[in-house]
């Protein structure tokens, strides 16, 4: 598609006024300017679905990673129509579901880090700035 904008472009420069008025084309200028701003257009979709897509296999690639904790054991931070619990709310959801479990679990205290990781290893990897 550019290469034939392009040479639709060198086709109306290379012709007269004569002959552009035979194939009914009246605004040369217009015209040309027409085609280049289809072109630029064009071409801005064409980076925006790009981009799109990249995004998209971004979020596929986390929720892949947050189905397999949700499969371990962490509850799903959804409300109602799919809108996402604020990071105040969720963060008191852990504290009380990790409470339920202690107590459950009859264990001493909160959870250690060794059982959270044991819990989720393999799923993350710490990276030292």
């Amino acid at each position: 598609m550019p290469q034939e904008a392009t040479r639709i472009i060198h086709f109306l420069n290379s012709n007269n006024k004569y002959e552009l008025q035979e194939l009914e084309i009246l605004d040369w200028t217009g015209t040309i300017l027409e085609v280049r701003r289809v072109l630029t257009k064009r071409n801005l979709m064409l980076n925006l679905e790009h981009k799109c897509q990249n995004m998209q296999l971004v979020i596929d690639r986390f929720m892949a990673k947050f189905e397999l904790l949700k499969e371990k054991g962490l509850f799903n931070p959804l409300v109602i129509n799919d809108m996402l619990m604020t990071q105040v709310d969720y963060n008191k959801k852990i504290k009380e579901v990790a409470k339920e479990q202690v107590i459950t679990a009859s264990m001493k205290g909160m959870p250690t880090g060794k059982v959270l990781y044991q819990t989720f290893e393999n799923l993350f990897y710490l990276k030292h700035e």
